[in-house]
């Protein structure tokens, strides 16, 4: 016996139900039209060859402080 296997798609919609205005997602999308907006003003990709060291390293700090803060605060027990 076969048994058909979910597809791909289906596992992105199970688990527990979500509340609330998915923020994160609506985030990346907004940054990504951004970023692609500054590169059709004249200067752009100029200016972001200067920024992207800084963004990527506040990005890594971000993710480095924020891995530390979780792994020393107490989980909650339900």
């Amino acid at each position: 016996m076969n048994k058909k296997r979910p597809s791909a798609l289906w596992l992105l919609f199970y688990g527990r139900r979500r509340r609330g205005f998915p923020w994160l997602i609506a985030g990346v999308f907004v940054s990504v039209v951004v970023l692609a907006l500054t590169f059709a003003v004249p200067g752009g990709p100029d200016a972001w060859r200067s920024l992207a060291p800084l963004l990527i390293g506040l990005l890594i700090a971000a993710a480095l402080i924020g891995a530390v803060i979780a792994s020393l605060r107490p989980r909650r027990r339900p």
